[in-house]
């Protein structure tokens, strides 16, 4: 103990049963993988498949296997932390430059944040966006007929023949422009001899860039806040809209919202389009606008309240941007082809206990070869090793059972052998466990049948039989471990095979007619006979000294003295009493006393408490007798009771 450096807990398990010293130790699994969105390189929670729909979004035929094993491990309910694991990925921006913005936070850090408008979501879903902000509208409008202008787009300036230049903000219709004035002085010379007021009737036709869309589908005509009139200024209020143009249709709305950087509701909450819109849109990211977005009066872009004149008679109208000018964001790029070490960085992240709570760690789908598949699989394997308070799951390469090329079937023979020389690159470790399952599904995303692993399956089933009964059962068998949503088994092992890849420690998962596909097996991938070589009692252990943490972080700074040493044994012992109770151990003892703290313990400001435990065992073998005797002869003749 001497080893910590700053104040902390430290767990240690100690193996009587072999004399093996093996290290140190809500239902939560892992996963990394590619997906079609989502933050980048940041662990999210997931708890449905709905919410992984909505997060990451659908399958794609490069990471469906991945997203189904995910998938399948919701099933059985357990919530999920997922990566998006890859760095290929770039955001669509405005001027289609495309950035890598990871995430909310990496924005906020500055990633991207010199673009004017950027596709929260890493990939190419977002070149179909257009952002449309608008306000109350152009100050005057005039007629190209008869003034001099045979063409003008939106941005364009203009100017009356004196010195004043003007901004073409819209465009009503074919000889109709809404501008925005850039002087002081009315627009009367230099042809524009017809100027009209700027009515409802033409903000509300004014379009928006995509075709069947005018303002009026956005909201109503935006005005002047509460907090800006508060403090006599005028014509702050803004709708920001997205737009998918692959559809034509608005699917993000953000109302009334304010070109103060200062605004806020009534009860307080800010109001900036640009806050506002970084902290809740589903779609953007927003940049403060440029001086080139506002008019030419001299205000500085997104200030306060106080930094605008009370005079000024339309102080915070937007030019050019009205339009959305630049039409769609574009550059965005997918990339779902993550390397290997991609993989391996991601989940990585997993490895750091304080960060996130992990219970299980998923492998998921094979990857393209055998080789990239096996470091996958010590990538999740390291992460279980490293935290020692988790179970990494893990499933052979497709390719050890299901032909990639031609049309021959691999044999039982050859599937048997493929499946143990894969796992045999997978070190001891009794925070791993291995199945041989590969099972057929229905990919009802792409209409199609897919072969996974069952590795989601399996970490499902510890899931299932913890809230049927206690994480120190065996999740396998036909009473707790039936598999969901099979099709069929790529390899469905006889008893000679299941005897193989137990010697291995590889847990067969068989189809017995009339049970359908279950787990039949609870090794772990500890290659020693010990106690731990049995999934039951590894986690019986894990949710032991889970406990023994938390009651142990709960004296830190505390007094060294008989009063705490007991009150931690009987909290423990008390525990422990119920485990018994229910089954997950025989006997236990512990030891938190004079004896093992020492005045020279003591003096080092060190604590210890020593838990011996007799922890059940499953049952994997089951032999019946049954003995014909003679009538005459009595039982207790034969059997000596």
């Amino acid at each position: 103990m001497a080893s910590q450096v700053s104040p902390g807990v430290v767990i240690r398990e100690r193996d009587l049963s072999t004399g093996v010293i093996t290290g140190v130790s809500a239902l939560r699994g892992a996963i990394a993988s590619t997906f079609t969105k989502g933050p980048v390189g940041k662990i999210v929670n997931i708890g449905s498949e709905r919410e992984l729909i909505e997060t990451f979004g659908a399958p794609a035929e490069a990471n469906a296997a991945d997203w189904l094993v995910a998938s399948e491990f919701l099933r059985y309910g357990g919530q999920l932390a997922v990566i998006r694991a890859t760095t290929g990925v770039l955001n669509a921006t405005l001027d289609g430059s495309a950035v890598l913005v990871g995430s909310k936070e990496d924005y906020e850090a500055g990633a991207g944040s010199s673009e004017q408008f950027v596709a929260r979501d890493a990939g190419s879903s977002g070149n179909n966006l257009r952002v449309v902000i608008v306000d109350n509208g152009g100050d005057k409008k005039v007629t190209k007929a008869g003034h001099g202008l045979t063409s003008a787009n939106i941005g364009d300036t203009i100017t009356d023949g004196t010195t004043n230049d003007h901004v073409v903000t819209a465009i009503i219709d074919t000889d109709t422009l809404v501008i925005r004035e850039g002087g002081a002085s009315a627009v009367t010379g230099g042809g524009f001899t017809a100027i009209a007021n700027f009515s409802n009737s033409d903000w509300n036709a004014l379009p928006i860039g995509v075709t069947g869309l005018t303002y009026k589908n956005i909201g109503p005509r935006p005005g002047t806040s509460a907090y800006a009139s508060e403090r006599y200024l005028s014509g702050d209020e803004v709708h920001v809209a997205v737009v998918d143009e692959s559809t034509n249709t608005i699917v993000e709305r953000s109302l009334y919202l304010s070109k103060l950087s200062d605004g806020k509701s009534p009860e307080g909450s800010s109001t900036y389009f640009s806050s506002y819109v970084n902290e809740f849109s589903q779609f953007i990211y927003a940049a403060a606008l440029g001086a080139t977005q506002y008019s030419s009066t001299g205000e500085t872009p997104g200030g306060t309240a106080a930094s605008y004149s009370a005079t000024a008679a339309a102080p915070l109208k937007l030019a050019t941007i009205l339009s959305s000018a630049g039409g769609a964001l574009s550059g965005g790029t997918d990339d779902y082809a993550y390397t290997a070490g991609e993989i391996q960085s991601a989940y990585s992240l997993f490895q750091d206990t304080e960060e996130t709570e992990v219970d299980f760690v998923l492998m998921g789908g094979s990857m393209g070869s055998e080789a990239d598949t096996l470091s996958k699989a010590g990538a999740v394997a390291a992460v279980a090793n490293t935290r020692k308070d988790c179970v990494a799951f893990v499933s052979p390469f497709n390719g050890n059972q299901v032909a990639t090329s031609g049309n021959v079937a691999l044999t039982p023979a050859q599937q048997l052998t493929n499946t143990i020389d894969f796992f045999s690159g997978i070190g001891s470790s009794s925070y791993v466990v291995k199945d041989s399952g590969i099972k057929y599904v229905y990919d009802r995303f792409s209409d199609k049948y897919r072969y996974i692993g069952c590795n989601g399956d399996i970490a499902g089933l510890c899931v299932s039989t913890s809230s049927i009964s206690d994480d120190w059962i065996s999740p396998a068998g036909t009473s707790r471990g039936g598999l969901q949503n099979v099709v069929k088994l790529a390899f469905n092992p006889n008893k000679a095979a299941r005897d193989d890849l137990y010697t291995s420690a590889i847990n067969p998962v068989v189809s017995f007619p009339g049970s359908g596909p279950v787990l039949f097996g609870d090794k772990t991938a500890l290659a020693s006979p010990s106690a731990f070589d049995r999934i039951n009692v590894r986690r019986l252990f894990l949710n032991i000294e889970k406990r023994a943490r938390q009651l142990a972080e709960g004296v830190l700074f505390e007094q060294n003295d008989t009063v705490t040493r007991t009150g931690f044994n009987a909290a423990l012992s008390g525990y422990l009493t119920e485990v018994q109770a229910r089954r997950g151990l025989t006997d236990y003892l512990v030891v938190c006393d004079e004896t093992n703290n020492t005045p020279e313990v003591i003096d080092r400001n060190e604590f210890v408490a020593e838990i011996f435990v007799k922890p059940t065992r499953s049952i994997n073998f089951v032999t019946v007798t049954v003995t014909a005797t003679k009538s005459g002869v009595t039982f207790s003749e034969v059997v000596g009771r």
